[in-house]
């Protein structure tokens, strides 16, 4: 009701919620897991339980913001990514899905399967967020 009051910050958290919820459900179930994840992003950007639980319950009822900034979109990638290894199956549904949001992130579709590549493959190998950024940096800004 007073969503019109929310900071820019809080709705662009809020949208990134809505992405990783509707991923997690691509494939059907929302895992244990997946759900830990999703609760722990909202917490630390400041969200309440009831904001995280309202977004679970009703994704759709959150306007997708896209951020202007090209860290915070890798940023955003980087979490689907992880979320999609988080409960060891990693499925076609949440790969596409990936792939379509980094695309409507603006990414270029020419870039988006090496770009998730390169997350995926750094987080397989441990690497920070810091670093897969630093490797990944030269396609985010192709």
């Amino acid at each position: 009701m007073f969503s019109i009051f929310e900071s820019s910050e809080k709705k662009a958290v809020k949208s990134h919620l809505r992405h990783l919820v509707r991923l997690a459900l691509s494939d059907g179930q929302l895992h244990r897991d997946e759900l830990k994840f999703i609760k722990k992003i909202g917490r630390e950007n400041g969200l309440t339980k009831s904001e995280i639980d309202g977004i679970v319950e009703n994704p759709l009822s959150v306007d997708v913001i896209i951020p202007e900034d090209a860290k915070e979109r890798f940023n955003q990638i980087f979490d689907l990514c992880y979320m999609i290894m988080k409960d060891g199956e990693v499925n076609d549904a949440e790969v596409d899905f990936c792939a379509d949001l980094a695309n409507r992130l603006g990414f270029k579709k020419v870039i988006v399967g090496v770009l998730v590549a390169k997350i995926q493959r750094g987080i397989d190998e441990g690497l920070t967020r810091k670093e897969i950024y630093k490797e990944a940096k030269p396609f985010i800004n192709y």
